[in-house]
């Protein structure tokens, strides 16, 4: 999927990746990250962001919810982490990092209300009125009083399958009068996904209808007594999306994942200010029928995986055609469309969500000033190894 615009716009890192494999410094089926890049695409979108006062809450269960780049991005000056789900707010916690949201796509598990109010938290969304209830009791044993986004979902929103979640536009009222009592609890956000999405047909990033719910959220929220001061609109936040966000002065925060590796569909077809700053690297297994396989391990089955780049130095790669896996198989190997050297190395780069695989995470720094350094390796949940 991003295999053209890589070897464009970012040939060094293929290189470096090539090199490092074929002298045993990195295993196949890791993902190597091109940190300087990575930063540079960071600072790219939290510089329009602050030109916009909005706030950037950075993204990284992508990339494998990995510490060291939470702890660059800090440095950089983003506000802190949002965790999709709770096992990534353990990830956090265990490296001292901000969480700046929580409980979006999952809500917080009830056993660990305690713990994440406790080590704070900025907002927490809920989806559903009991974990309030939970939410305040947490927040009153600790003695604060906890800021609250309420996930809205409309009629007509796109829901992805596996986060279906949310208070729907008439049930605000009640949700209000209920919270009331509830004393140590502040709803002051409201929230939904996807609010930007890329249209694969006019090729151009844009609002969903997601988003028009928020705002009607916000005003109804805001009739009912409630002071919103976060208006959260993720998906597909990059510098070229900031710039439509222009359109809606109400939205007060955002949440960048894959624009910070340079990697959201808008990035394949548009020259953009973040450059592609991550790729797939394995090796050739064996050889079968005339054709060669490579190491699985970080299928996902949305990565859009077409092409690798397979030989043993950055000028012999030649390109060849990947073969899938079927959908209810194990990714063990990935084919290619033509026999090859048992060693090569494989260089692909597609749409990655490292947290729901198997993977390594090589984090390499130096590659643009010709001393590249490994700064680590880490597994695909976080840990180091």
């Amino acid at each position: 999927m991003f295999l053209d615009k890589l070897c464009k716009t970012n040939p060094n890192l293929i290189q470096i990746a090539v090199h490092m494999h074929q002298q045993k410094q990195i295993m196949p089926d890791t993902y190597v990250v091109d940190v300087d890049q990575f930063i540079a695409n960071a600072k790219a979108i939290l510089q329009k962001a602050n030109e916009q006062n909005i706030e950037l809450y950075y993204m990284l269960k992508q990339i494998g919810r990995n510490p060291y780049l939470a702890m660059e991005l800090e440095k950089v000056g983003y506000k802190g982490a949002v965790v999709v789900d709770f096992k990534e707010a353990e990830v956090m916690m265990k490296y001292h990092l901000h969480i700046a949201h929580a409980g979006h796509l999952v809500q917080i598990p009830s056993m660990m209300i305690n713990q994440l109010v406790e080590y704070g938290c900025d907002y927490i969304t809920v989806y559903s009125y009991e974990k309030l209830v939970e939410i305040n009791e947490a927040a009153k044993k600790v003695g604060i009083s906890q800021k609250i986004c309420i996930r809205v979902i409309g009629e007509n929103d796109r829901i992805y399958s596996g986060q279906t979640a949310g208070f729907y536009l008439d049930q605000l009222e009640e949700l209000v009068q209920k919270a009331k009592n509830l004393t140590h609890i502040e709803i002051a956000g409201v929230d939904n996904f996807p609010c930007f999405l890329y249209d694969e047909t006019t090729k151009q990033i844009e609002a969903q209808e997601n988003l028009f719910t928020v705002l009607k959220a916000k005003k109804i929220l805001e009739g009912l007594g409630c002071r919103i001061q976060n208006v959260n609109a993720p998906s597909a936040t990059c510098v070229h999306t900031l710039e439509l966000m222009k359109q809606y002065p109400e939205i007060t925060s955002a949440e960048p994942g894959h624009g910070l590796s340079g990697t959201t569909p808008y990035h394949v077809d548009h020259d953009t200010e973040e450059i592609p700053s991550i790729l797939y690297l394995s090796e050739v297994s064996h050889v079968l029928d005339d054709h060669a396989y490579i190491y699985g391990g970080g299928y996902y089955r949305r990565g859009h995986i077409q092409n690798a780049l397979v030989g043993t130095s950055y000028e012999g790669l030649v390109k060849d055609s990947v073969i899938l896996p079927d959908m209810d198989s194990i990714d063990y190997h990935f084919g290619l469309e033509n026999p090859h050297h048992v060693g090569d190395s494989a260089i692909l780069c597609f749409r990655y969500q490292i947290f729901v695989t198997r993977s390594d995470v090589c984090l390499i720094k130096g590659i643009h000033s010709g001393i590249p350094e490994i700064l680590g390796v880490y597994d695909s949940l976080g840990g180091k190894k």
